[in-house]
């Protein structure tokens, strides 16, 4: 993802917004929890949390069908 992508969606996180990305390496997918200077925590569809490097993720939508574990 790039530097722009990454602010906007911390920002999109932050208003209570959901923000989707993937981890191509991993192949694991979730909700962006929060951003803390190049890192993103994320639950994934397993309600567990992760934590990576914002240049290792791409952006993803989903709907609400295909992610029903939104709060």
């Amino acid at each position: 993802m790039k530097k722009e992508r990454f602010e906007y969606v911390c920002v999109q996180s932050e208003q209570g917004r959901d923000v989707f990305v993937r981890h191509p390496a991993s192949g694991e997918e979730g909700q962006v929890v929060s951003c803390s200077d190049e890192k993103v925590v994320v639950r994934n569809t397993g309600g567990e949390q992760r934590t990576w490097d914002y240049r290792e993720l791409e952006e993803i939508t989903r709907s609400k069908e295909e992610w029903p574990r939104r709060d």
